[in-house]
């Protein structure tokens, strides 16, 4: 059966938080790139070994999941809940007032 998991988004233009999925502890960080105007994922092991970094943060497309990745089966998501594309386009920077980020796998069950 298919998880869902819904991960934070803030405010800040660059941050980090732990997240446990599957089991393991992941560090994954946020932060927008001003220089191309878009925002990047950086996916590491919690006591900070990366895995993935500088990837861009694509709306509506299963992020990582052409990777293998030891302990994650699944996938990231973040998708747009703003009234039209033209709102969610003109605020991309306001990436937690206008999207919703989750890590989706399934269970197996």
């Amino acid at each position: 059966m298919a998880q869902i998991i819904i991960l934070p988004l803030y405010a800040d233009p660059d941050y980090k938080y732990t997240v446990t999925l599957e089991g393991i502890a992941y560090m994954i960080r946020l932060y927008f790139n001003e220089r191309v105007q878009r925002w990047a994922i950086d996916l590491s092991y919690a006591d900070g070994t990366p895995i993935i970094l500088g990837e861009s943060l694509v709306r509506n497309y299963p992020l990582f999941l052409d990777y293998h990745i030891d302990g994650l089966s699944g996938y990231f998501y973040i998708e747009e809940i703003g009234k039209d594309m033209n709102e969610t386009n003109n605020h991309f920077y306001e990436i937690w007032k206008y999207f919703r980020f989750y890590y989706i796998y399934d269970d197996g069950e």
